[in-house]
Order: C-alpha cells, then sequence, then structure tokens
C-alpha cells in the first residue's frame, strides 16, 4: 500500500502531548470545570448543552532568525466537559477557528489530568482532504503538536496566576 493509500485510508491525524503539573490536582480539576479563566465563555454548542463554549486564542511558536520567537495566534472556540476521575479529572476537548475554519483543522479529543500529568489526546482532520493529509505528515503536525503543547502550558500558568493571593499579585500599571 502506498503512502497515499494509507493515508486516505486512516483520514485523521492522531496527537498525543502531555506534561509534568506540580499542584494540588483536586484544585485543577475544579478551576477546569469552570473555565471562564481562559477565555470568554460563549453559548454551549446546541447539541451538546454539557459542553463550556470558550472562544480564545491558541498559538504556537517558531524559532526565527537571530533567535528571535514568533508567535502564531488564531482565534478559537474551545469546547470542554470535565469530570472528576480517580487521582484527577478528565473530560472532552475540542476546537475550532472561530473565523476562516476551512482553513484550519477542528480537533476532538480528551484533556486528562492523573498522576502528577497533564495529557491531551485526540485526532483531528487537516484541511485539503488527502493532500492535505500528506502535507500534515510532513509540516503540519509540528505544528498542531506545539499547539497543543501551548494549550497545556497556557492551563498550568493560568492555573498558578489563580493560586497567587491577590495580595501578592505584581501590579499592573497602566499608561
Amino acid at each position: 500500500m502506498t503512502a497515499l493509500a494509507t493515508v486516505a485510508a486512516d483520514g485523521v491525524s492522531r496527537l498525543e502531548v502531555s506534561r509534568t503539573f506540580q499542584g494540588d490536582p483536586a484544585r485543577l480539576c475544579e478551576a477546569l470545570a469552570a473555565p471562564g479563566w481562559l477565555g470568554a465563555i460563549m453559548p454551549s454548542p446546541p447539541d451538546r448543552p454539557d459542553m463550556i463554549r470558550l472562544e480564545m486564542d491558541l498559538a504556537f511558536t517558531l524559532n526565527a532568525e537571530g533567535g528571535r520567537e514568533l508567535a502564531f495566534r488564531k482565534a478559537a472556540l474551545v469546547d470542554i466537559a470535565m469530570r472528576r476521575a480517580s487521582g484527577g479529572c478528565s473530560g472532552e476537548i475540542g476546537w475550532r477557528a472561530s473565523s476562516f475554519s476551512p482553513l484550519f483543522p477542528v480537533f476532538a479529543g480528551e484533556l486528562a489530568l492523573k498522576g502528577g500529568r497533564l495529557t491531551l489526546t485526540g485526532v483531528y482532520a487537516p484541511p485539503g482532504g488527502t493532500l492535505g493529509l500528506l502535507f500534515d505528515r510532513t509540516i503540519i503536525h509540528r505544528f498542531a503538536e506545539r499547539t497543543a503543547r501551548w494549550l497545556l502550558d497556557r492551563i498550568v500558568t493560568g492555573y498558578r496566576e489563580l493560586e497567587i493571593p491577590a495580595a501578592r499579585r505584581p501590579e499592573t500599571r497602566h499608561a
């Protein structure tokens, strides 16, 4: 079977990324059950009233010439529904671009916190059909992994910011 036939038969790309989490799993699970701190709360999908929909940026970075980092952001609708599990929590998560949808993949998967690891697993269908899948295998998958890692980092960073008592937060000065 050729690579093209293998990719066409499968139809999706698989994604799995994880990172360590040092903190109180119960507190992070509570925070993920009410994730307004990650983005703006939007109306739930009509067919899934159990999901919480957020409008937020998803991003990935690339190293540029001269040691600089370039950040690429896209506005996304992220749907999430977390539930408690033994030693942590898990739940459905999905996202799609909020604009220019045909140009970006739609992701569906699971977000899980267990044993000090925050893990995102799932599948996405790259735009462009079979040709898009081949392009994904060579280049785009790395962008998908970076975006997923960025989201996990955003969750952990946002959680840490929630944990800092208001009196100890750095002052923000507005010009």
